[in-house]
């Protein structure tokens, strides 16, 4: 049973909607590259874990903090006898292992997954045991993407399981007896509690409002789209077809995203489609969508109550 969900990241979600209106950095490019595909491997990861048939409590991007270090857990999923937890990778192409450093095939290193998830597993450990939950720990870096070699063994024992080794692990945990009573659920409710909610904004690229480019942006490729056809907007790069509707709410959430402190206006949604829709139009959704407050000159819509 999934008691915590994933979702998309608020810091993606933002990097999302900003990539079309601004000029990304390359070190942002890069940021907003590594985002997208952790996310991509973690729903992978959560399609291939819906094979998992014996009794579970999984949690979901867990946020803790433990010897005043804070600390992130892809997936942790309770079982009878073990707490397993699981660190997503969604590399591709072609690696090796050289003193117990992780490489490309052509030489250069990158950021080891078993550094991580040996630092955040023993975090967790710490923190199961302060709160006198002694249940055993046994975690893994999943290596999701079907496209990823490793060409040269790993550190003896390491807890890696290769794509090719997928299915077989899954068997291996389905044959596991699993039967689970209040403990697995004070354990569960406990990870919930101290679950922490990250700040997006921390690491995402300044911006101002005045400086984003205006305009209605498609929500499946995120081209702007300036064509209406049948009360629709059609994006000449993809195809897709949205319903003018549904395109300015979607807007008010992005704003909502972006500018938690703005009032959602008639202007301000009008300036963000940069003209594309006429006022007259804006107000008549933003009235049947939204609870008006205020009056005439000092009027704005609550989006909180939609």
């Amino acid at each position: 049973m999934i008691l915590k969900q994933r979702s998309e990241p608020d810091e993606l979600k933002i990097m999302n909607l900003l990539e079309p209106r601004m000029i990304f950095t390359e070190k942002e490019k890069q940021r907003h590259y590594s985002l997208r595909k952790g996310y991509k491997g973690e729903v992978q990861y959560d399609i291939w874990m819906k094979s998992l048939e014996i009794q579970n409590l999984t949690l979901n991007d867990l946020l803790l903090e433990s010897s005043s270090t804070t600390f992130q857990i892809d997936s942790s999923v309770i079982t009878q006898n073990k707490l397993f937890l699981f660190e997503v990778k969604d590399y591709e192409g072609d690696y090796y292992y050289e003193n117990e450093r992780l490489k490309l095939i052509h030489g250069e290193e990158i950021k080891d997954p078993l550094l991580q998830l040996k630092r955040s597993t023993s975090l967790f450990r710490q923190l199961l045991s302060s709160l006198g939950f002694h249940l055993e720990i046994e975690s893994y870096v999943i290596f999701i993407n079907p496209e990823f070699t490793l060409y040269q063994a790993a550190p003896k024992n390491a807890p890696i399981i290769l794509p090719s080794q997928l299915n077989r692990f899954m068997k291996k945990l389905n044959k596991r007896q699993s039967t689970l009573n209040n403990l697995h659920q004070k354990i569960a409710d406990k990870l919930l509690v101290l679950h922490t909610v990250d700040n997006p904004y921390k690491r995402v690229p300044k911006y101002k409002y005045e400086q984003l480019k205006k305009g209605i942006v498609c929500g499946e490729c995120h081209s702007f789209v300036d064509r209406i056809v049948k009360r629709e907007f059609v994006c000449s790069y993809c195809g897709t077809r949205e319903k003018i509707e549904t395109n300015v709410l979607r807007n008010i959430e992005e704003i909502n995203l972006l500018f938690p402190d703005k009032k959602i206006t008639t202007t301000l949604i009008y300036e963000w489609s940069n003209g594309t829709l006429s006022r007259k139009v804006i107000r008549h959704i933003l009235t049947d969508n939204l609870k008006v407050i205020g009056t005439k000159r000092h009027q704005y819509f609550d989006y909180s109550n939609k």
